[in-house]
């Protein structure tokens, strides 16, 4: 936490931590593709990522 606190002291609207439950709720809604909500950098299965990415994303589809 002690990142989240440093990029705070400038940011404009300051950051906000989440786990993945947390994040899910801003994707009630739409029709989202599997896997939902995933860490970014885990996001193409199989596929090697150089460090994990404490971001969570998912794409939905637009009706």
């Amino acid at each position: 936490m002690a990142t989240m606190e440093f990029r705070n002291a400038d940011a404009t609207p300051p950051i906000t931590a989440r786990g993945r439950a947390e994040t899910a709720r801003f994707f009630d809604g739409p029709e989202l593709t599997e896997p939902v909500p995933v860490l970014c950098s885990q996001w193409r299965a199989g596929q090697a990522s150089a460090a994990a990415v404490p971001r969570f994303g998912a794409v939905s589809v637009k009706p």
